[in-house]
């Protein structure tokens, strides 16, 4: 005897459903909630701007899988990169307490170069950056001091034009 096939059953779709779904889409490009990095920044003003993220990597020079590594927070961007940051934010953000470190950073200046520039070890400057600065000199104050002074009359001009 012959084996006995079993006849497939048919299976039947079921009518397409005349429903329409109304909701708005997601934010896939939400703001940053706490502006904490220079990609957070960045971020922000971009979408404020509405610019895509090859708009302003060609603006900033640099590539677009540089800028979406900024916001991403996964890469931060190098002292010679800042200043053509500051340029397109159109402010300087304030990321850390230490207004030498802002200052140096702020000018893309590196702390070999800062250090040069006062005449002091790189060390120190460094120390000083990370507020473990408690034991400086009278001569480095004076420096500083200088610096401050210098820091302050420029933010003074620009001001006033």
């Amino acid at each position: 005897m012959g084996r006995m096939t079993c006849p497939r059953i048919l299976i039947v779709s079921l009518p397409i459903c005349n429903i329409i779904l109304k909701a708005l889409k997601p934010d896939r490009k939400p703001y940053p909630k706490e502006l904490k990095t220079y990609g957070d920044h960045l971020r922000k003003k971009r979408l404020d701007l509405n610019l895509s993220q090859p708009q302003v990597s060609k603006i900033i020079s640099v590539t677009t899988d540089t800028i979406t590594n900024w916001e991403l927070n996964k890469a931060e961007p190098t002292i010679s990169q800042i200043p053509k940051i500051i340029s397109f934010l159109g402010y300087t953000p304030t990321l850390n307490e230490n207004a030498i470190k802002n200052y140096r950073i702020q000018k893309g200046i590196s702390q070999a170069e800062l250090a040069k520039i006062l005449q002091i070890d790189p060390t120190t400057l460094s120390r000083i950056e990370n507020d473990r600065g408690e034991r400086m000199s009278r001569k480095v104050r004076t420096k500083l001091d200088y610096l401050f002074m210098n820091l302050l009359m420029q933010n003074n001009v620009t001001e006033k034009e």
